[in-house]
């Protein structure tokens, strides 16, 4: 029996807003991250880079879709789980972070 991927993003969707005043950031984000793997995620301004690191780094949960971390379902955990989670497993450096 295998492993389960580390990270699996199935149908992952994010809407900001609703109604007319919706925007969606994501649609339908599919991939795979095997332990091990290097990934980057690269693309123009706008294109959801930071809205999908937010959902991996669990600052953020997607609208609809699957997020699996080593196998468990990221979004049926509570936001008190997803802390442990983040402070165990992640680590984050902002794109403007500020050292004092």
């Amino acid at each position: 029996m295998s492993e389960a991927p580390l990270i699996e993003l199935v149908g992952i969707t994010k809407t900001f807003g609703e109604g007319a005043a919706a925007f969606q950031a994501l649609k339908g984000v599919d991939f795979t991250i095997e332990r091990g793997d290097f990934v980057a995620i690269m693309g123009p301004s706008g294109s959801g880079k930071s809205t999908t690191m937010n959902i991996l780094g669990c600052l953020d949960v997607p609208t609809a879709g699957i997020f699996r971390f080593r196998g468990v379902e990221v979004q049926s955990l509570d936001r008190d789980q997803r802390s442990l989670l983040r402070r165990k497993y992640l680590g984050f450096v902002f794109q403007g972070f500020n050292l004092l």
